[in-house]
């Protein structure tokens, strides 16, 4: 990395940096331990199975990730978005939520029928409107809106150290994208955070494709959830 960079990111955090080597073996629990990171809880829900043509097969096999058209299939499966309201109406009322959709149409549906429940939601996407979305932020941040739903704009950028629970509606392959997704919801007490997270996984299944989904590597992070339901596959 430049040097320039380098002092600009320790700047932004109080001249702390972390190198290579500074922290023995995994640094997540011991920021955890530090209450640097927020304790994780967990939650698998099982998704669907989903088959793709060869043309899709191909696109996941080459970029790592679903094809749009793949996306919207699963955001279009009645019984997959039943779960995630009820998943997400059985969480503590003063909970904010991010969730992560399978598409832009996904996002606004979930808005749609979260309203619908009585759990008031918004969605934003790239297409939002630069000035609605920062309204809806800042509607989020003061607990007047509950749920954020979104598509692909909350991965990186998004600092909102209350939120208490992510759901991770869309099939993840990049370890990169996902951390990033999870990191919304990673600061501790220690950090302008809280103490602990819950981070709530579908568990989608492609009958082609044999790789995993990236949250399976990230065992090491989290905890089986203990608030009243065990739907881990």
């Amino acid at each position: 990395m430049d040097e320039i960079e380098t002092r600009w990111l320790a700047n932004r955090y109080g001249k702390n940096r972390f190198d290579h080597d500074v922290i023995p073996g995994d640094p997540y629990p011991y920021l955890q331990s530090l209450g640097v990171l927020a304790q994780v809880d967990q939650e698998v829900l099982e998704g669907r199975e989903i088959r793709l043509t060869d043309a899709e097969v191909q696109h996941l096999q080459q970029y790592n990730e679903l094809p749009p058209d793949a996306e919207r299939r699963l955001g279009e499966d009645d019984g997959r978005n039943r779960m995630l309201v009820n998943a997400i109406g059985e969480l503590d009322p003063g909970w904010p939520v991010l969730l992560f959709a399978t598409s832009v149409d996904h996002a606004h549906l979930m808005a749609a029928l979260l309203s619908l429940r009585g759990i008031a939601a918004k969605a934003i996407s790239g297409n939002t409107e630069a000035g609605v979305r920062r309204h809806y932020v800042k509607q989020f941040k003061a607990g007047e809106i509950r749920v954020l739903t979104n598509y692909g704009v909350l991965t990186t950028g998004f600092d909102a150290p209350s939120v208490r629970a992510l759901i991770i509606a869309r099939p993840v392959y990049s370890r990169g994208l996902y951390q990033q997704m999870i990191g919304r919801g990673l600061r501790g007490p220690k950090n302008g955070g809280k103490e602990h997270c819950l981070i709530i996984n579908v568990a989608d299944n492609v009958a082609q494709y044999g790789g995993q989904l990236a949250f399976r590597g990230f065992e090491h992070l989290w905890r089986p959830w203990a608030g009243g339901r065990s739907t881990t596959p």
